[in-house]
């Protein structure tokens, strides 16, 4: 989704304005290539439990700890999980046409990606974490631009999150609240219990919606990113035929997470695959037609 229109475009393949700008030729003007950039909102509910989880006792999550003995032994234990110990889907709302929210509760403590961010994990044994997950994400205004005409150099990646993309109706943001609300609401009799502690994320003092929404701005990520070079046609920002064929290039193909007009699904890996795989069958049936 980044090196794709990045190689491309170093190319001479993209909008002639980008690319006359660092003094690359164009060889195809084609003003898709980088645009249409996609991805899901994440966000982190973080509670500390009064007691640590007795499946983790002793683990710091490397060779030698008892979990991983018991894999090494009887390939059991939680070294066969992604640690999800729960998921469910839901629709934000009533009125969504597909669920959209995915929720994965984790025996951990997860905030989200950073640097060093799993240590949280393999040091704290005490904690349940819920990762809510907005899919089918309308935003779709995000772009990979060239720095330079020097592929050493990292694009330019910015996903306009928000305020910033083309959701101007705010309906992924408040779908990420719903599903805060929700994820909250399903751990309240484990509060009332007395099993959890508190909660650390986003914590007691993040009530209202505006706090939610607030939270939801500056804390959700994302790891999904496609789109970049999409299938259809050149005169509607398409980078690619259905054969997967490059616009006004001979001999040259994309089958990448770029590819997809639209981000699909709750997880892309999967629809990866299916392409990879209908790559090969197009590239297979084009080869066998040459033969014959």
């Amino acid at each position: 989704a980044f090196n794709t229109p990045q190689l491309l475009m170093l190319s001479g393949v993209g909008a002639q304005r980008d690319l006359k700008r660092h003094g690359i030729k164009v060889r195809v003007d084609l003003p898709g290539v980088g645009r249409n950039l996609q991805d899901r909102y994440e966000v982190g509910v973080v509670n500390r439990m009064k007691e640590p989880w007795e499946v983790l006792a002793g683990a710091h999550f490397a060779r030698g700890d008892p979990q991983y003995e018991e894999w090494a032994s009887t390939k059991k234990g939680v070294y066969t999980t992604n640690g999800g110990v729960l998921t469910l889907v839901k629709r934000s709302k009533p009125e969504r046409k597909v669920p959209d929210l995915f929720f994965l509760g984790l025996v951990g403590r997860f905030e989200g990606y950073f640097p060093k961010y799993s240590e949280l994990i393999a040091q704290h044994h005490d904690y349940l974490s819920w990762v809510v997950l907005k899919a089918h994400t309308l935003n779709c205004a995000g772009r990979v631009t060239l720095k330079s005409n020097d592929p050493r150099d990292l694009p330019d990646i910015n996903f306009r999150y928000f305020g910033e993309g083309s959701d101007k109706a705010g309906e992924d943001l408040e779908s990420a609240v719903e599903g805060v609300k929700f994820a909250r609401k399903m751990t309240a009799s484990l509060k009332k219990r007395g099993f959890i502690v508190e909660e650390t994320l986003p914590g007691k003092d993040c009530q209202t919606d505006e706090d939610l929404r607030a939270f939801v701005r500056d804390n959700a990520w994302g790891h999904h990113a496609s789109c970049t070079c999409p299938i259809g046609p050149r005169d509607n920002g398409g980078v690619l035929s259905g054969d997967f064929r490059v616009h006004g290039v001979q001999g040259l193909r994309v089958v990448d997470a770029s590819v997809f007009p639209r981000i699909p699904g709750f997880f892309i890996v999967s629809a990866v695959y299916m392409i990879a795989e209908k790559a090969a069958d197009v590239i297979l049936n084009d080869a066998n037609d040459k033969i014959n």
